[in-house]
């Protein structure tokens, strides 16, 4: 199959000006509807496969890759104006293509189809085509056609405003900054090498920002409680209060329609295209999770209260929600004999970036180049091409590590180009393309930058997603990469997170940053022991905040989210939550991921099994990288993600592994 390669002249969007960005919403709207008309006209009797099912899949084709575009530059320019630009220009698109894809002709150009043509089609179809037309009926289905004309409507104007409302709630989170200010003395406990890489005010005092570099080490590591304190404090309070009433009116929307569709609840019809199909069933999933864990999680906490009683001297010292970072972390010292910080040098971003490419060559039986020439969207932002042992080029992807100001604040894989056959029966094939953006901290003229142990997890989990992207096959785009079930989509990487945990991998992803020295031995081992530290606690972390989720889409009447927030997590983890703390305005999963938070969870289970036969054949296996290749990041979503699972296993799945994992087993 021949892949198309890219120049620099195909990444010339990255300069997209404003006035670029305001006139894509009225040519991509208007090719739609150009190419919708089309498939409108096919006569009942002359609808085929090809030329009805194929066509509404190629309606899309380069469509969606300049709206990914668009969006991608909303999270990542560094240029307030572009941002600005593209999340007008997102919301303008996605009001009025629900208005141009909900329409009844070309629902009724699918029943035409099924009752017609189809039937003799099927029979030598392949299974990914069959596959496609059949989750394509159902996601025309759940349009709401059959509704009557007036409802119609309205079912259209509550999908328009979801819209607009889920796109104003990333960007408050994004555009929502604070800091604390903090002086040498209320630094203490901090590396010189954080403090460096801060900046500073008037009195020469610390900013530290909210951002996940400034705030995760800040609250591991810093001994002024009181300072702690008032960071984490602000940090619950990201997307503000307007993001509180933005949430309310999304619940409200979401719930009314999904009953004008006749779901009892979101949940329902959220998971109906996942591997849960009920609300009910992914919350009983949670529940029955949350018995086997909670009872764990509480002595994880109850430990770093009795060390935080030690450490103060106060008997009667109450372990607080800014308190469990830092003495989680000084129980990991005196426990494995080992600091975050202290690991965190055998980690700067080149040696992680260097073996994990081997690590991932090896086992997958890719090569990766960095491209010169190519300018993007910031000087941060790198460039790479996947090829063949031969040179032959799969595909490409971005790298943009560093944070910066307006920037998406997490850590997540955009995927921008998916991979596609051009045509129905061609040869030819669209080279993928996808960006992991991350926010670790960025190198200074002193230091390079560092990762701890928890980053290199993130890191292999997001290039994860990278490589479900890249190395796909599958024919049809909205089955390629990690186009699966949602609550399947996370599986893939949390099974290659297990790499952080090898002496082999880690050899490759370790270095001292001075010396190139490898881990020592002691180090090494310490760091291996301490894999299940605080894991009952931050499974159960997991699990409040997806029954936090499913609830809020569960219930009819659902309870205030902060109160449902604070409430969970004092039943079941024991830790009070401010009154006047707004976690739900800045928990950005709430969005994209609603009524599916769970599915972290649940594709654990799958990503526990899957890596059972690394750790029986070699995590370093070639053989089982193919399989684990071929059958899990090529097929994407062209077969159920079941069957995918069983073919790379050669059985049926278990949940025995998972359980094992995280000290439930029982």
């Amino acid at each position: 199959m021949n892949r198309t390669t890219y120049t620099p002249k195909d990444f010339a969007w990255t300069a997209w000006t404003v006035a670029d960005i305001k006139k894509l919403a009225p040519e991509i709207l208007a090719e739609k509807k150009a190419r919708l008309a089309v498939i409108k006209k096919i006569n009942p009797e002359e609808r085929t496969f090809e030329n009805t099912v194929y066509a509404l899949e190629a309606s899309d084709h380069g469509l969606t890759e300049t709206i990914l575009k668009i969006d991608l530059l909303q999270n990542v320019s560094p240029d307030k104006k572009i941002r600005d630009t593209a999340k007008q220009t997102i919301e303008t698109i996605e009001k009025q293509m629900i208005t141009v894809e909900h329409d009844p002709k070309v629902w009724a150009a699918l029943k035409d189809y099924e009752v017609g043509s189809w039937r003799e089609e099927r029979k030598y179809l392949e299974a990914e085509d069959q596959k496609l037309f059949r989750d394509m009926f159902l996601e025309y289905k759940r349009m709401g056609f059959d509704l009557p004309p007036m409802k119609q409507k309205h079912l259209k104007a509550l999908e328009q405003r979801l819209a607009k409302l889920s796109n104003e709630f990333r960007h408050n989170i994004n555009a929502h900054e604070d800091h604390i200010v903090a002086t040498e003395e209320e630094m203490i406990g901090l590396p010189e090498r954080y403090k460096q890489g801060l900046k500073k005010d008037k009195q020469g005092r610390y900013i530290v920002t909210l951002a996940y570099p400034d705030y995760h080490p800040f609250m591991e590591l810093a001994q002024s409680e009181a300072k702690r304190k008032e960071l984490a404090e602000k940090f619950l309070k990201r997307g503000g209060a307007k993001n509180m009433k933005v949430l309310e009116e999304m619940l409200a929307i979401r719930a009314e329609h999904a009953a004008l569709l006749g779901y009892k609840t979101h949940a329902d019809y959220q998971t109906e295209l996942r591997m849960a199909k009920s609300g009910d069933a992914a919350l009983a999933f949670s529940l029955d999770l949350l018995k086997k864990v909670e009872k764990g999680g509480k002595a994880d906490l109850e430990e770093l209260r009795a060390l935080k009683c030690e450490m103060t001297g106060n008997k009667k010292a109450v372990l607080h929600f800014y308190d469990i970072a830092y003495y989680g972390n000084e129980l990991q010292k005196r426990r494995f004999h080992f600091d975050s910080e202290e690991v965190r040098a055998y980690f700067p971003v080149a040696r992680v970036l260097e073996g994990t490419f081997k690590i991932y060559s090896t086992l997958f039986g890719v090569t990766f180049e960095e491209l010169k020439g190519f300018s993007l969207w910031h000087p941060d932002a790198k460039l790479y091409a996947v090829k063949t042992p031969k040179g032959e080029v799969l595909s490409y992807f971005a790298l943009d590590l560093y944070p910066r100001e307006g920037k998406y604040g997490h850590a997540a894989a955009f995927g921008i180009i998916g991979g596609r056959s051009t045509e129905f029966l061609g040869d030819d094939y669209i080279a993928p393309f996808a960006t992991m953006v991350t926010n670790f901290t960025k190198p200074s003229s002193t230091h390079p930058s560092l990762l701890s142990h928890s980053e290199v997890e993130t890191f292999l989990h997001e290039f994860g997603h990278i490589m479900h992207c890249v190395l796909t096959t599958a024919r049809h785009s909205s089955q390629s990469g990690y186009h699966t079930s949602w609550d399947f989509v996370e599986a893939p990487s949390q099974m290659l997170e297990h790499w952080a945990w090898g002496k082999k991998p880690l050899a490759l992803l370790s270095a001292h940053h001075e010396t190139s020295k490898a881990l020592p031995a002691s180090l090494l081992n310490n760091l291996l022991e301490s894999k299940r530290h605080l894991l009952r606690y931050a499974t159960l972390r997991q699990l409040i905040l997806g029954i936090f989720d499913l609830t809020l889409h569960t219930k009819k009447n659902p309870p205030e989210p902060n109160r449902l927030y604070r409430d969970l997590v004092k039943k079941h983890a024991g830790i009070i939550m401010p009154k006047d703390s707004l976690f739900p305005a800045g928990f950005g999963h709430l969005d994209g991921y609603d009524a599916g938070y769970y599915g972290y969870m649940w594709s654990n289970v799958y990503a526990a099994d899957m890596f059972t036969r690394f750790k029986k054949e070699g995590v370093m296996s070639k053989k089982v990288g193919a399989d684990y290749r071929t059958w899990i990041l090529e097929k994407g979503g062209s077969i159920e993600d079941i069957e995918l699972v069983k073919g790379f296993l050669g059985r049926k799945p278990s949940n025995k592994a998972f359980l094992k994992e995280i000290g439930a087993s029982k």
